[in-house]
């Protein structure tokens, strides 16, 4: 018994102590490292195959020539956040883009008054850029929106900052303008979402009634025309073809009307031998190319040659609802009026043109052809300009995108299978009217930095979960099972 004490100190102890002193050398080398790292800030390795985590090219190349001092504050947000650390990827690549981290209003009350941030700003996560007297918001609903045909949450995180970059070192706000007068899509009633995100990257939105005006103001970049219902007078008409002579660029969105022929309408259609048929809607019949089996759900094929559909035509869609068909005159036409086209979309060769809507066969039946048709373009018109005091000849362009739907960029709901989502939401709907209204303002390079970066939604059925859960908890317990199993053999062995 007199010896008991002694093993103890003499061994127990010791060994004891030399084990407590390891393990706390061991965590103040794991503490001093990670404080190091984190004091000299590298950046995370990025895995990903593609690349979400690290700026894209787009972003690099557009980002390469700004020079001015630009801020982010980043409202709500922890060190650890994913959003944080892509921000700091434009602080590494550009010295002049600064970053900073405001977990509460309180510690910059100065900020919170200047540009009215409050709690709710703070709880939704609000990033504020700034740049000398130019600024954007946005919160975490504007880095990510949710594709519902296939329930996927699409991460737009670089998409939203790198064009809140460039939106706050414009110095010149494009003007953008809806016609209203003639047509049932108000900007308030069906336009909210596209009014509010053309403003979220630095646009002026605002309506124009020429009765009113009396002209189309000179600051127009693009001018909406959105399914007019009733026919402009000749005033109006007179003063559109003004405008497109002095090289103004339009954006035409038509839906299914049945008020007939719009003579004046079709003048300005006319001025770039275009043509657009809205009194019947077209309908698929290849499977591939419809939403859900349903024939006017359509999915057209986008061109991968043309800069306003390019970024998303080979792995995205756009979905059109009742769509009419654009109809192209004769290429010696073309020529004569000075004007390209462009195939922007285009329907499959299986769909078929109904106009009497009350027929129900799913099938074409006598008189609607069969064929791909076109339901997207791009017109450019070149107009030749005397220059009076010189007596030289001058050239510029009026561009004219046109799309024979007019739903695909509205607020209007579309439900599927009980969900119900705005139809400017599905698929890549929003980054085409976006993309052309981009390329109508000349800003092209907000039209190529969005990324596919999405996370699926976990919803198996009930088969499916089952597996799933199968392979997750009775597999290891399995292994578990085998290995005691063994062990229990080898040890009655010995």
């Amino acid at each position: 018994m007199k010896k008991i004490p002694e093993i103890i100190k003499n061994k127990v102890l010791r060994k004891t102590s030399f084990t407590i002193l390891l393990i706390a050398v061991i965590i103040t080398a794991y503490l001093a490292i990670n404080l190091g790292i984190q004091a000299i800030d590298i950046s995370d390795i990025d895995l990903t195959k593609e690349k979400f985590f690290s700026l894209s090219n787009e972003s690099k190349n557009q980002l390469k020539d700004i020079n001015q001092e630009i801020k982010i504050y980043m409202f709500g947000y922890e060190e650890d956040s994913s959003v944080v650390d892509l921000a700091k990827e434009y602080s590494k690549y550009k010295n002049n883009i600064k970053v900073e981290i405001v977990k509460s209003i309180t510690e910059r009350p100065d900020l919170a008054e200047k540009y009215n941030i409050t709690t709710s700003d703070e709880e939704y996560k609000t990033v504020l850029f700034e740049c000398e007297e130019r600024n954007i918001k946005a919160n975490y609903y504007d880095f990510f929106t949710m594709d519902y045909t296939t329930y996927e949450e699409i991460d737009l995180t670089e998409q939203k900052m790198t064009n809140s970059i460039l939106g706050v070192t414009l110095e010149n706000v494009p003007k953008i303008y809806f016609l209203t007068g003639h047509s049932e899509y108000s900007l308030d009633k069906y336009f909210g979402i596209l009014s509010e995100t053309l403003k979220s990257e630095i646009n002026e939105v605002d309506t124009l009634d020429l009765l009113v005006k009396n002209e189309i103001p000179e600051d127009c970049k693009t001018l909406i025309i959105a399914s007019p219902s009733t026919d402009f007078t000749d005033f109006e008409t007179e003063l559109i073809i003004k405008y497109v002579n002095n090289g103004g660029n339009i954006l035409w969105l038509s839906d299914y009307s049945n008020s007939g022929t719009l003579s004046n309408t079709q003048k300005i259609l006319d001025l770039y031998g275009i043509n657009i048929s809205n009194d019947g809607i077209i309908l698929e019949q290849d499977s591939s190319a419809m939403l859900i089996q349903t024939q006017d759900l359509i999915i057209p094929k986008a061109s991968n040659e043309a800069e306003i559909t390019s970024a998303f035509a080979q792995s995205g869609k756009v979905l059109f609802i009742d769509s009419g068909k654009i109809e192209i005159k004769e290429q010696e036409k073309l020529d004569e009026l000075g004007v390209t086209v462009t195939e922007l979309l285009t329907t499959s060769e299986k769909s078929f043109y109904r106009t009497d809507l009350t027929r129900n066969s799913q099938k074409a039946e006598e008189g609607e052809e069969v064929k791909s048709y076109v339901v997207g373009a791009l017109a450019t018109k070149t107009i030749q300009k005397e220059n009076v005091q010189e007596g030289e000849e001058s050239s510029l362009n009026s561009k004219l995108v046109i799309f024979a739907n007019n739903l695909f960029a509205t607020d209007f709901p579309i439900t599927i299978k009980e969900q119900a989502a705005s139809a400017i939401y599905f698929y890549n709907n929003q980054d085409l009217i976006l993309n052309s209204i981009s390329y109508l303002t000349e800003r092209k390079e907000t039209i190529t930095i969005r990324k596919t970066h999405s996370t699926v939604t976990y919803a198996p059925t009930e088969t499916e979960d089952l597996v799933v859960k199968a392979v997750i908890f009775i597999t290891p317990i399995i292994i578990i099972a085998i290995g005691i199993t063994i062990w229990i053999l080898r040890k009655r062995r010995k």
